[in-house]
């Protein structure tokens, strides 16, 4: 007992703490590894039950009824996909935690090798300063797996809704397309300058010519929580027009701003979510991706013939990208007189002489 004593005063005096976290998260990774073995036999489970109705309607076509026969294949498709899902959920979370484990079990190795330090002197024999200094590492290594780990469960609890048992087109879940390249089609694409002689091409994320000015950066204002909490109260409604930022599907992906139109309002209060349809002007309405996402990843977009108040020049915006729909930030220069369109200069063209022309309705304010 008392070697064991003598053992919990090393050097870092947060590695109690963090060796509690980390037997906290193993228990959990082994009950998330029981949760998601039950899952996915309950899933095949399911899939069974799905083929054995199917193969019983084929041979039986003649003499049961088809309807309630094929409703009853509808429910057991649905109850299966559900299954689909949450399974997916519990992986997720699976990975999450224990990546997050390998995270702290790292920080805190590296803690203690560089406690002992080269010249394996103790903690007492070592300069306070070089100790201070690697345990601050450490710590802000740790306290950043868990601060990640934190904001991941969030973001679970935000995206769980009970109409999920009626969403089974999996597009939520599906990569983002780039949309680079895309072109609105017809004579009146939805914010377009189709101006002969433009000479620029959409900016692109980590591809720019030139930095972004130091100042186009927008100011703080009542902080992340308070900001977010007032999207959060934001409401929108079927057929509206928005600007939607679709959930990377891993950690190392980034998706851009896009346009998009709400197709369906899912769940109530803080449970509500939104099917928004990429508004990709190459494909044909029914063909085009769908995405599950919240009022946190939404802006609203004007309706047309709305008045709107003149933006400031120099303000930082986002905006749609000309014979595009994707919406990218933008520096306010003016206003054209002819056409009331808003002149931008959009980042990574700051060395471009043409101003681009973009529709009022279709400039936002800025979000990351």
């Amino acid at each position: 007992m008392s070697s064991r004593n003598r053992n919990s005063r090393g050097p870092n005096r947060n590695s109690g703490s963090t060796q509690g976290e980390e037997a906290h998260l193993w228990a959990q990774i082994k009950e998330d590894m029981r949760i998601m073995v039950d899952g996915v036999n309950s899933s095949n489970d399911s899939l069974r039950a799905i083929i054995a109705q199917d193969n019983y309607i084929a041979k039986n076509k003649d003499t049961v009824d088809i309807a309630t026969e094929e409703q009853k294949l509808d429910s057991l498709l649905r109850s299966g996909v559900k299954g689909s899902d949450t399974s997916k959920q519990q992986i997720d979370a699976l990975i999450e935690h224990v990546t997050v484990l390998r995270a702290l079990v790292k920080a805190r190795e590296d803690s203690e090798a560089q406690a002992a330090g080269p010249s394996g002197l103790s903690a007492r024999e070592r300069p306070s300063g070089l100790l201070s200094a690697s345990s601050r590492s450490a710590s802000a290594r740790a306290a950043s797996a868990r601060e990640k780990e934190r904001d991941k469960d969030r973001e679970r609890d935000r995206d769980r809704d009970p109409g999920s048992v009626y969403e089974f087109d999996g597009s939520g879940d599906s990569p983002a397309p780039s949309p680079v390249g895309r072109k609105l089609g017809g004579s009146a694409g939805a914010g377009s300058d189709r101006s002969a002689n433009r000479d620029s091409v959409p900016p692109r994320s980590g591809d720019r010519d030139t930095p972004g000015k130091s100042d186009s950066v927008p100011p703080e204002s009542g902080g992340l929580a308070a900001t977010a909490a007032q999207r959060a109260k934001i409401s929108f409604f079927k057929g509206q027009d928005v600007v939607f930022k679709p959930k990377p599907t891993t950690t190392t992906e980034s998706t851009e701003w896009m346009l998009g139109k709400v197709q369906q309002v899912l769940g109530e209060g803080k449970s509500r979510r939104y099917k928004v349809q990429d508004a990709d002007p190459d494909l044909p309405p029914d063909q085009r991706v769908e995405y599950r996402t919240s009022a946190s990843s939404m802006i609203p977009i004007p309706a047309a013939g709305v008045e709107l108040p003149e933006l400031e020049k120099g303000k930082t915006v986002l905006a749609l990208y000309p014979d595009s729909t994707t919406f990218y930030k933008a520096e306010v220069m003016g206003a054209d007189a002819e056409t009331g369109k808003v002149s931008l200069r959009f980042e990574g063209e700051e060395n471009n002489v043409t101003l681009q022309l973009v529709e009022r309705r279709f400039v936002v304010e800025y979000r990351n």
